[in-house]
């Protein structure tokens, strides 16, 4: 039981709104999106931040997703650069891209593709 509360007790606020944020982000995934095998992943070494792995449903491969709150408005390449290293830690392989799914204070969420490195634009 003291293991429990201690447990809780050392959960801060920022953990709980990175855990909720994740939360929002993986049920807009699975029930609007219509993804598949939608997993939250704690990423180290800071636990209050975590990357959300699914299968989309145009692309049927594995892709990875970071939250962020739209308050949250820095983004940095150090940063991105930790996520491409976090996933890795996950899965083994650098993916080619991310997806930063960007969510507002009206839970809208806005999802942005982050490749690693440079990509040659689309022919139209």
């Amino acid at each position: 039981m003291s293991i429990e509360s201690d447990k809780v007790n050392s959960t801060t606020k920022d953990d709980i709104t990175e855990h909720s944020l994740s939360e929002q982000v993986k049920l807009n995934l699975v029930h609007y999106n219509l993804w598949t095998n939608v997993i939250i992943h704690d990423t180290t070494p800071s636990p209050s931040s975590s990357v959300i792995s699914g299968i989309s449903p145009t692309s049927k491969q594995l892709e990875w997703i970071v939250p962020k709150s739209f308050t949250n408005k820095d983004i940095t390449i150090p940063e991105i650069e930790t996520w491409f290293v976090q996933i890795t830690t996950i899965n083994t392989k650098r993916p080619s891209k991310l997806i930063i799914a960007i969510v507002n204070d009206d839970s809208t969420v806005v999802y942005y593709n982050i490749h690693d490195g440079l990509v040659k634009p689309k022919q139209n």
